[in-house]
């Protein structure tokens, strides 16, 4: 039903487009995450293909349409982590999804759990924002536990963890 992929020069425009469109839902539901950080301007179009020449960027595309309905940013390291260099983990940015297709985030999670899995890490790491409980209860509940705190900018964060069995 879906597939993984390490993003291409020709699915940037629609990751990005997914980015807006997702900042527009977070202002008519009344969430405060990347609309409230400038976050378009902290990472503009530029930033992405640079993750994506890096082979850092994940497309999740749907076999029925073949169009990207989700995407994430794995890294090795993150400095928002102090344990970086002795944990073995993915630490996954810019997670977005098309939020008219239900349940993809569930999806692109498992199988970026897959990747790590391949490339012998131990867990993945992410962050969201501190005050959007049901981002950090959808956290918690796709088993990502509370492990401190972030701050960078306008963006308070809470760092979360999933270890891999």
């Amino acid at each position: 039903m879906y597939q993984l992929m390490v993003a291409s020069k020709s699915d940037l425009e629609i990751v990005f487009q997914l980015i807006e469109q997702r900042i527009e839902w977070m202002n008519r539901v009344g969430i405060k995450q990347w609309n409230e950080t400038n976050y378009c301007e902290v990472y503009p179009k530029t930033y992405y293909e640079r993750l994506m020449r890096q082979g850092r960027l994940y497309v999740l595309k749907s076999n029925q349409t073949h169009r990207v309905i989700g995407a994430v940013a794995c890294f090795d390291q993150d400095e928002r982590w102090c344990d970086t260099k002795e944990v073995s983990a993915y630490y996954l940015h810019h997670l977005v999804t098309d939020y008219r297709e239900k349940g993809v985030g569930h999806i692109l999670l498992k199988e970026i759990e897959g990747v790590a899995r391949k490339h012998k890490k131990h867990c993945l790491r992410l962050d969201c924002a501190m005050d959007n409980e049901r981002l950090n209860q959808y956290y918690e509940e796709q088993g990502f536990l509370w492990c401190g705190q972030c701050e960078e900018g306008l963006y308070r964060g809470n760092l979360r963890e999933k270890t891999l069995g």
